[in-house]
């Protein structure tokens, strides 16, 4: 498909592939926690369904932000600012400024949606400031790891290394100069 070629398509492949692997960390993370919210332990909270329905919730979120938002391109303007150039301390500068804005974003929405109408602002404050130290603390590991594995995927998807050479532009007079 054409849709996963080029630079585009290796934002969108990355986009898909982090959000699927956060996803499943967020929610996760969140059900568990609220499932052990004393009085909730026999609740049917972390079930099939209930972690079907907030994947599906913090995946359509989480694309959006991720589509939106590019943290993974602040978080390596932060280093050129800070004229960090070690490959290592970019990767978990990125990386945080990754999973900060991510999971700040995706689990603020989530919350909120899910809480808001039922239980008030105030209790959703509460909650995601009772999930939220436990989320950016797994999501951050988990990005440390997972974010070189899915450039890798989504350069092979779609064919476009953007640590690769930049693409020469045509010489002047070139056919392809004059159509582009």
């Amino acid at each position: 498909m054409m849709i996963f070629k080029g630079p585009g398509g290796f934002g969108r492949v990355l986009n898909i592939v982090m959000c699927m692997v956060m996803c499943v960390v967020l929610s996760v993370i969140i059900l568990s926690t609220m499932q052990g919210v004393p009085g909730n332990e026999t609740l049917p909270i972390f079930t099939l369904l209930g972690f079907g329905v907030s994947f599906l919730m913090s995946f359509c979120v989480g694309y959006v932000v991720g589509d939106l938002f590019p943290a993974l391109s602040w978080g390596r303007k932060l280093c050129d600012a800070f004229h960090i150039e070690n490959k290592i301390a970019v990767h978990a500068v990125s990386s945080f400024v990754l999973a900060f804005t991510l999971i700040t974003l995706v689990s603020v929405s989530c919350v909120w949606m899910t809480n808001a109408q039922s239980l008030g602002l105030d209790a959703c404050v509460g909650i995601w400031m009772m999930v939220y130290p436990p989320l950016l603390g797994a999501g951050y590991l988990v990005i440390l790891v997972i974010l070189p594995l899915a450039m890798r995927l989504a350069s092979a998807i779609s064919g476009f290394d953007p640590n690769g050479p930049s693409p020469q532009k045509p010489a002047e007079g070139a056919v392809e100069g004059a159509l582009s």
